[in-house]
């Protein structure tokens, strides 16, 4: 009976083991191309075949949902997700999540009509300008900070990039139109709409792309474990592989924050 009680506990002690380093981890991104797509369903895209690899590398389940970026970060609010990406990193968000990577650097980026010769570099060259972003998001807050203080400045919050280019691009923004966007999802978007009467007309602050892990879900150690693999898939010539095919390059590794 005591040899019996004795492997029952260890039994019961293995498999609660077992279930404790068991975890699915649940993802969400937007349509947001080059750097994600949702392709028949499912999450297409450099930073979806990334998280897939980095969980098949961990031997980890998980999922990823495409839905609309307002609704992902409701959803990571509600702490219905285990991560969220991409995102650039700011201040306000140190709190909430773990930040992966960065995985790639991008341009954010003004946008002109054929015509406007305004060359952008900084805050005070936005003076005068009515500017589509889309937003709330990272984007649209770097350029509030850009413009904090500028004169006649207005800026427009848009649901999406495309609809800023699209808008550009038909004037609707006024004479003194123009929009910020991301170089890359922007060069993009122009060629996938036939957009040819817009121009960057400067880029202003080089931003890093992140996947992103609640710190309120994920235990420090699933986090370390993540970070681990990615900087081993960087290292190896696997990540700039798969930014590659989308045109992509990696950015200079992080540590864990």
């Amino acid at each position: 009976m005591r040899v019996q009680f004795v492997f029952a506990l260890l039994g019961s002690f293995l498999f609660a083991s077992a279930n404790a380093e068991t975890v699915t981890l649940t993802f969400a991104t937007q349509d947001f191309p080059p750097f994600n797509r949702e392709i028949k369903g499912s999450a297409a895209g450099p930073f979806a075949d990334i998280v897939r690899l980095i969980c098949q590398r961990m031997q980890t389940d998980c999922t990823i949902e495409t839905l609309p970026w307002r609704r992902v970060i409701g959803e990571a609010q509600q702490l219905e997700l285990s991560g969220i990406f991409p995102m650039s990193r700011l201040p306000e968000r140190e709190s909430d999540y773990y930040f992966i990577g960065p995985i790639l650097e991008t341009n954010f980026t003004v946008y002109t009509l054929a015509g406007d010769t305004t060359e952008f570099r900084e805050g005070k060259d936005f003076a005068g300008y009515t500017i589509g972003v889309y937003g709330p998001s990272g984007i649209s807050k770097t350029l509030e900070q850009i413009t904090a203080g500028i004169p006649s400045v207005k800026i427009v919050m848009e649901l999406n990039h495309v609809t800023v280019l699209r808008k550009l691009s038909a004037g609707r923004y006024g004479a003194k139109g123009i929009g910020f966007i991301d170089r890359d999802g922007a060069q993009y978007l122009m060629s996938d709409e036939h957009i040819t009467n817009v121009y960057a007309a400067g880029d202003i602050k080089i931003m890093d792309l992140y996947i992103c892990l609640s710190r309120k879900l994920i235990s420090p150690e699933i986090a370390a474990r993540f970070e681990t693999t990615f900087a081993a898939l960087n290292n190896s010539g696997e990540l700039a592989a798969i930014l590659k095919k989308y045109g992509l390059k990696p950015a200079p590794p992080r540590p864990l924050r």
